[in-house]
């Protein structure tokens, strides 16, 4: 269901994994991106995949946790990586009606799906042992943002499981009043989701104006010049990391270049 949608909420637990500073986090999770995009590897994708159960394991987050918060975003990249079975030129395995399967396309789609599972997850583990404002402060020092900016992007982030929670329970709402929303055809369906989609714009336009007015009702000013409570500052496992994480590209460019 939507309500096991946990993606953007912030996990607590006392790992060794959130205790690191926020910006060796952000900057660790560009890099994994970077590193899953560079070339179609199986041994770095192998690598990368060891790297994020590590990661997940010190974390301490539940893995049945990380998938519910991230199977409808799944589901969708499968289907969009489907597209490459058929549109992949190659040695054809299947043909049916004008449409071809091909053994590069098959392996393509293998390559695609795993490159963005591995991006969803650890970005999704960036989220989960982050707190709002420290990845608010993160992202102002990795990117050089004013406040307001970083303060909107996370926001914005933590958003996706307000508006989730926020729609299963319109969902559980309207079918408590009469409305099958699995029965009928496509379009039958969608004329029902009408009753869905316009409280849930109204539901989510009153939380963004009472957070506003939250915000404004304890004085919080963006910019340069606001000060932190908790000033970020480096320590040894902080710089040990950096080390880490350049063998980890190291290791990654020996692997791409060499296989």
């Amino acid at each position: 269901m939507l309500r096991d949608i946990t993606l953007g909420q912030y996990y607590s637990a006392d790992s060794s994994i959130h205790s690191i500073d926020p910006r060796v986090k952000i900057r660790f999770v560009l890099v994994y991106i970077i590193l899953s995009l560079i070339d179609r590897n199986s041994l770095l994708f192998g690598m990368l995949t060891i790297l994020f159960i590590t990661v997940a394991l010190l974390s301490r987050v539940p893995f049945i946790c990380i998938l519910k918060g991230t199977k409808g975003i799944f589901i969708f990249i499968a289907i969009c990586s489907a597209i490459n079975i058929f549109t992949t030129t190659g040695d054809a395995l299947i043909s049916i009606g004008g449409i071809t399967v091909t053994t590069e396309g098959i392996i393509k789609f293998g390559f695609v799906l795993w490159r963005m599972i591995l991006i969803i997850l650890m970005s999704s583990m960036l989220m989960y042992t982050t707190t709002p404002s420290e990845l608010t402060d993160g992202l102002e020092k990795c990117f050089h943002l004013s406040g307001s900016v970083a303060m909107t992007i996370t926001i914005a982030l933590r958003f996706i499981s307000v508006i989730s929670s926020e729609l299963d329970r319109i969902l559980k709402a309207q079918e408590a009043r009469g409305v099958d929303f699995k029965s009928g055809g496509p379009i039958v369906r969608l004329k029902k989701l009408k009753n869905v989609v316009v409280p849930l714009f109204q539901h989510s336009i009153d939380r963004a104006a009472n957070l506003g007015e939250a915000m404004d009702a304890r004085c919080y000013t963006g910019g340069r010049r606001r000060t932190k409570l908790k000033p970020l500052s480096y320590d040894t496992r902080d710089f040990a990391i950096y080390l880490l994480l350049i063998a980890i590209i190291g290791l990654a460019m020996f692997l791409a270049v060499k296989f």
